[in-house]
């Protein structure tokens, strides 16, 4: 019941932020959809959202400048994450095609199986990004460590949220216009939130009463 609590409460915040600081939030979300069209420069892009919008959440505006520190900063990690997702992308795709247009009699259970599977690993990278953002040690490896225990530990909390953030990247694809309102920016702050939200819990349950 807590997570459930806690997760419309970091969206709220999320939004609440994003809606604040909008101006900024759009031109930053612009920037990372341009970048995205070069493929190759989509994952510095989507850090360096990540990386201005953990800076939001500390109450600094950076904006662009945010972006650019996040993208510079962060280029081969970032290329890294994005090679390995953009292979399992392909995969996935692959797979959910090859069954999709199979006549096994297993194939449709083999369908529902693989998107539920695709579905769980986005999220988790999707919370890796974020915990990559805001721990101290910038590791991947520590990253997906950390977000796969946030999933464990807190599973309707982080379902909830990357529900959140997977429908906000769908209608992003889809239609043009929520894009260029800032929904990457928006899918950022709703995943910094949902873990910092989480950090804090754990941090009031440890100093006690």
């Amino acid at each position: 019941m807590r997570d459930f609590k806690n997760a419309f409460q970091s969206i709220g915040k999320a939004f609440a932020l994003w809606w604040g600081d909008w101006a900024n939030q759009v031109l930053v979300s612009l920037t990372a959809v341009l970048l995205s069209l070069t493929v190759v420069l989509a994952a510095p892009g989507l850090f360096g959202v990540f990386e201005q919008a953990r800076d939001l959440t500390h109450g600094v505006r950076t904006g662009i400048g945010g972006l650019w520190q996040g993208f510079r900063q962060h280029i081969k990690r970032s290329l890294l994450w994005g090679a390995l997702n953009l292979a399992a992308a392909a995969v996935f795709g692959f797979t959910l095609w090859f069954y999709a247009n199979s006549s096994f009699a297993f194939a449709p259970a083999l369908v529902v199986l693989i998107t539920i599977v695709a579905v769980l690993y986005f999220i988790w990278q999707y919370f890796s990004l974020a915990c990559y953002t805001l721990q101290d040690e910038k590791k991947l490896k520590l990253a997906w460590k950390n977000a796969l225990a946030l999933m464990l530990t807190r599973p309707w909390l982080v379902l909830i949220s990357g529900l959140f953030g997977a429908g906000l990247s769908i209608v992003s694809v889809r239609y043009f216009i929520p894009l260029a309102l800032g929904s990457p920016a928006l899918f950022a702050l709703a995943g910094l939130t949902a873990v910092q939200k989480t950090l804090d819990d754990e941090g009031a349950e440890t100093r006690g009463p």
